[in-house]
């Protein structure tokens, strides 16, 4: 994991060399996630993202960024007494960091990217008791690396604030079948294309707040 970290990390400093501008600041957000292959469906598990972005501007609608966060993804399934809906929660912290190319028109800003994140902690609980202490479930440990594809929509109220809203797609599965790594497996994940398993899915509004201009790039006399 360690040599992911670092290549994202040295990532940004290498564009510095055509960047016109570095910019640094705090972000702070709510995730709506849910887990696709856990039977359950709604984005029903709300969590923070918290951290801090870098970013460096490379021409005049372009620009790259990367955020380094804490955030709170899984899935979670209300108790419903009348359908006889146990409650189920998958609760999954992680350290991520996406990395995006964004372009800007006016007050509006796409972006596309991918992100790598290392798992912190996990617990998952049905009917209010943790899995791995009932003696009926065989718990299927979670990855402790996932990848994601990463695409959002920004409004910049000004330069230096503005509200993203980003939804990401696990790449890899974040933990294979509890019938095994096998070829069938209903449900299917959303990509037709993957491997049977679960899969983080989640929608992400954050604010970003950006501090005056960092580094100047150098400039010809």
């Amino acid at each position: 994991m360690l040599k992911y970290i670092l290549t994202l990390l040295f990532i940004l400093p290498v564009l510095s060399s055509t960047a016109q501008e570095f910019r640094a600041g705090p972000l702070l957000g709510m995730s709506f996630s849910q887990v696709d292959g856990d039977s359950f469906v709604g984005y029903n598990k709300v969590g923070l993202n918290l951290g801090a972005f870098v970013s460096r501007q490379i021409s005049e609608q372009w620009d790259i960024q990367l955020d380094i966060a804490y955030i709170q993804k899984g899935s979670h399934e209300p108790q419903d007494a009348e359908k006889r809906i146990f409650e189920y929660k998958i609760a999954l912290s992680y350290i991520q960091f996406p990395l995006v190319a964004r372009y800007r028109y006016k007050q509006f800003s796409g972006e596309a990217g991918i992100s790598v994140g290392a798992l912190l902690n996990s617990e998952e609980e049905y009917d209010g008791i943790p899995v791995d202490e009932d003696d009926n479930f065989n718990p299927i440990p979670f990855q402790n690396v996932e990848w994601a594809t990463v695409f959002g929509l920004n409004y910049h109220i000004t330069d230096r604030l503005w509200i993203n809203a980003r939804w990401l797609y696990s790449i890899n599965r974040i933990r294979i079948p509890y019938d095994g790594d096998i070829d069938i497996y209903n449900p299917r994940p959303h990509w037709i294309s993957r491997k049977p398993g679960q899969y983080n899915n989640n929608f992400v509004v954050t604010a970003y707040y950006s501090f005056n201009k960092l580094l100047q790039g150098s400039t010809s006399n």
